[in-house]
């Protein structure tokens, strides 16, 4: 009778509603439940560090010498191997018969060449010479090199005077081509004139060697600069 009752469609839904409104109930538990609560996470104490203060180490020991230690004598028996080889007591003869050494070949005697012998010719005499050497000489007056004209002015009125000597270089060709200055008159701007009026105006016959053919030589003079009345 129980069995029919349980099989009937009204008992059926009855029992599905009641299954549902315990699993909606279930869900409600849980979902109000996590809403309204929070996790807080366990507190973790910080580590504070401390230190500790160490009593210092003990000194090394002194060192302790140690006595020699004596190695012990090895308890094996040496054992020496017999030698194969037979050796002979008797050394074998040695022949000491003297080396005579043969003389030595003769030495071969020079004999003069048969070639005649050329003489080299004597060298050549040196040339005597023809004509004595002869210096550059002056070909016009020295007195038209400088002359009382070629003072300035303004040297006059500065009282530039003294004697300049000097140097000249002449050519083959009889002309000055430089002139310094051997004595100087203590105002450069005589020495100056006294180079260029020389080197403008002297006219020289070359120099000669003893080949009587012209060649360069030198030519030294002074010039008196002296304040005109």
């Amino acid at each position: 009778m129980a069995y029919a009752n349980a099989q009937t469609p009204q008992n059926r839904v009855a029992a599905i509603a009641g299954v549902a409104a315990i699993h909606a109930g279930i869900g409600a538990i849980l979902i109000y439940g996590l809403a309204t609560g929070s996790f807080v996470p366990p507190e973790v104490k910080k580590l504070v560090g401390t230190q500790f203060k160490l009593d210092p180490p003990p000194p090394p020991p002194d060192p302790v010498e140690q006595p020699p230690t004596k190695s012990q004598p090895s308890a094996r028996e040496v054992m020496v191997p017999e030698t194969p080889l037979d050796l002979a007591i008797n050394p074998p003869p040695v022949d000491t018969t003297d080396i005579i050494i043969p003389p030595a070949p003769p030495v071969p005697k020079a004999y003069p060449s048969p070639l005649p012998t050329v003489s080299l010719p004597p060298p050549p005499p040196v040339p005597t010479p023809t004509f004595d050497p002869v210096p550059a000489r002056p070909s016009n007056s020295q007195n038209s090199w400088v002359t009382q004209n070629d003072y300035r002015s303004s040297w006059i009125s500065r009282g530039y005077d003294g004697t300049v000597g000097y140097r000249v270089s002449v050519g083959a060709s009889g002309k000055v081509e430089n002139c310094s200055v051997t004595r100087s008159s203590g105002v450069s701007a005589l020495d100056e004139a006294t180079c260029q009026l020389v080197s403008r105006r002297a006219r020289f016959d070359p120099a000669k060697n003893d080949q009587g053919r012209a060649v360069a030589g030198n030519y030294s003079g002074a010039v008196r600069w002296q304040i005109p009345n």
